[in-house]
């Protein structure tokens, strides 16, 4: 048994039969692919990523650099060192071009009649915001927040606020307790 407990230092995860005919299945179905191949590292077996015209990209694990090469020869494919030559522009366009297309999915369908609508901030409501806000050093948001930042404030004030880091004072702590019960946040 290795040190703390674990067992050898590569993922458990191998390359299989079903890796490889995913990747032909994926280079089957593309224009323009390229395969760049990365090598055993001490958390992950070699694997080889497969970037297409567009930038869309997969990444499969392999059981060698050298049967990533022979892949890339049988399907016809240029094949190049990750670690020498990078990855492509197109890539790391298509990521961002993505990215931008859900929150743009994410903010059209924020409107939408089956999400429930917050009703506005009560004013204890906005005061109790406030304080977690302020107590955990949290930036400036517009809008009422949504719960899982209000959680998020809440741990992080009463971090900052815990009467042992003041001393014994417990002013801020109380406050802090009263915000999150104002908003709900202590019940569950």
């Amino acid at each position: 048994m290795a040190l703390f407990g674990r067992r050898g230092g590569t993922s458990s995860r191998r390359a299989r039969r079903d890796d490889l005919s995913a990747l032909s299945d994926w280079v089957a179905s593309r224009r323009g692919v390229e395969a760049f191949v990365e090598p055993r590292t001490n958390v992950s077996e070699p694997t080889v990523v497969l970037v297409a015209s567009d930038g869309e990209s997969m990444r499969r694990r392999v059981a060698s650099v050298q049967a990533a090469a022979e892949f890339a020869r049988k399907a016809g494919i240029p094949v190049y060192d990750a670690n020498r030559v990078g990855y492509p522009q197109r890539m790391r366009d298509h990521a961002v071009r993505q990215k931008a297309a859900q929150q743009g999915r994410a903010s059209s369908t924020s409107s939408s009649p089956a999400q429930p609508v917050q009703r506005p901030a009560s004013p204890a409501e906005k005061e109790a915001i406030a304080t977690l806000q302020v107590s955990a050093g949290a930036d400036a948001v517009t809008g009422r927040p949504s719960d899982e930042v209000l959680q998020k404030w809440w741990k992080q004030a009463r971090v900052r606020s815990h009467p042992d880091r003041r001393g014994g004072d417990r002013t801020e702590w109380d406050e802090v307790e009263h915000a999150a019960e104002t908003l709900g946040l202590t019940t569950g």
